[in-house]
């Protein structure tokens, strides 16, 4: 056999060897995101606080092939650390310990925000006895990984003791790392509802006139600030800006964005039947969900009516108007889905016309309707303009509405102007031809500008 016979034949092997590990690799891949998809998907089905904690141990654990797992919660008021719950043998034992802040190998984790894995507890430094020794349960190896949440720390999770007595290898401390991600946002959202129910408790229970109406406007105001983002934002591509007045001390309008990943922006703007304690309430849970199901679909028309078979049900007498839309930044392509809501303005070319689309029906009327979306392509330096009936319904002395026309004249004039600037003028437009008659409606306009790449650079500088 001859030298060049011998070194394909070594060449091709060597191919051969490299394809069978990409295989695996992409089969693993593969594995784990699906992994990643069906625990974000079981995490979103629920809020309750024991079942969803169940829920996600018993995934990490069985991802993890551990004997035993267990979520840490922040106490915020003393900083310690406590098993909200836990699995494997003992777990009711262990759900009674409280670790000091800095304590183990989890006051560590939560105090450094950096995963940890340990191959052999008993020898690292960090491990406190105190929670083995408690349930008489050795531990041999374990993974902890800090669950956070737009830079607060919530808790950690950990899983212990490799089953078959194997050790955890790097590929499980980064597979839990994937995993907290979704138990964070399923915890934060798990942490909003049950502030809201606290809140619609304490509110049922307060009976005196004057206790019932300083409770409403204290709860209504903390449940409203807890779910609005910052009226600016400055983002890669955009600058947006938004005002929210409401008619009461509290109101149903809302607007709510965020980026669902570094390229799409996701906008909300909605009006909630009804104003005062009611809608705030509702608005509450409202928003509750669009987080939860922005995360787990990225079609508006999808969220639309995911949210709207969650919240109607048979006895609610309460519906909201949405305008939802995934802004892509790079392309300029905007896709929405309108539920009975005002049509956002389109300003190009110092033109002001209708964003056009299928309009569909409230969310909360009936749980079985559906949803459709449309799409339109924004240009750079285009502005969208969205708002609620609470500007062009607005009433004068002569009890004339504000009405359309004069909206798109308006904005027509000032189409060049910066979001701020655009939002500032309409509402002290409203304001002018109200002539000083009282507010009726709740008010809310959001408007987003689509920059050139130089004019984002150079609004940097």
């Amino acid at each position: 056999m001859s030298v060049l016979t011998v070194a394909i034949i070594a060449a091709a092997a060597f191919v051969i060897c490299v394809a069978i590990l990409m295989i695996r690799y992409l089969v693993k891949s593969s594995r784990r995101a699906s992994l990643l998809l069906n625990v974000s998907m079981e995490l979103s089905s629920s809020m309750e606080r024991k079942t969803l904690l169940e829920k996600m141990m018993a995934a990490a654990a069985k991802a993890l092939q551990a004997e035993g797992s267990s979520v840490l919660l922040v106490d915020e008021k003393t900083g310690e650390l406590y098993f909200e719950v836990a699995t494997g043998e003992r777990h009711e034992q262990v759900k009674q310990i409280r670790l000091q802040p800095g304590e183990g190998v989890a006051g560590y984790v939560a105090a450094t925000r950096q995963p940890l894995l340990i191959p052999d507890a008993g020898k690292d430094e960090r491990w406190s006895a105190r929670v083995a020794d408690k349930v008489k349960v050795a531990t041999r190896n374990m993974l902890c990984v800090p669950v956070v949440s737009a830079d607060k720390l919530l808790g950690v999770l950990q899983v212990i003791n490799k089953q078959g007595g194997k050790t955890f290898r790097k590929q499980d401390l980064r597979l839990l790392e994937m995993l907290a991600s979704p138990a964070a946002i399923a915890l934060e959202n798990m942490l909003l509802y049950e502030a809201l129910l606290e809140s619609m408790e304490n509110l049922r229970v307060t009976t005196a006139a004057k206790q019932r109406m300083e409770s409403e406007m204290l709860f209504a105001r903390q449940i409203q600030q807890s779910f609005l983002p910052q009226y600016e934002l400055a983002a890669e591509r955009v600058q947006l800006s938004a005002q929210l007045i409401p008619a009461r001390e509290v109101g149903g309008d809302f607007f709510y964005y965020t980026l669902l990943d570094e390229r799409t922006l996701l906008l909300c703007l909605g009006d909630v039947s009804d104003k005062g304690m009611p809608a705030a309430l509702f608005l509450s849970g409202l928003m509750i969900w669009i987080k939860a199901k922005a995360r787990e679909w990225t079609s508006p028309a999808a969220i639309m009516q995911a949210i709207n078979e969650e919240l109607s049900t048979e006895d609610s007498t309460m519906f909201a108007t949405i305008f939802l839309a995934s802004f892509n930044l790079d392309t300029g392509r905007l896709v929405y889905c309108n539920g009975g809501h005002c049509p956002p303005i389109w300003l190009s070319n110092g033109e002001a016309r209708l964003l056009s689309g299928d309009r569909n029906l409230p969310i909360g009327v009936i749980g079985s309707a559906q949803y459709v979306e449309n799409v339109a392509q924004i240009t750079e330096q285009d502005t969208l303009v969205f708002y609620t009936d609470g500007i062009t319904e607005a009433l004068n002395t002569e009890k004339q509405l504000y009405g359309t026309e004069r909206l798109y004249e308006l904005l027509s004039n000032i189409a060049s102007a910066k979001p701020e600037q655009l939002n500032e003028h309409l509402i002290n437009d409203v304001r002018l031809f109200c002539g000083g008659q009282p507010q009726a409606d709740d008010i809310a306009v959001m408007s987003i500008a689509y920059l050139p790449a130089a004019q984002k650079e150079a609004d940097r500088n």
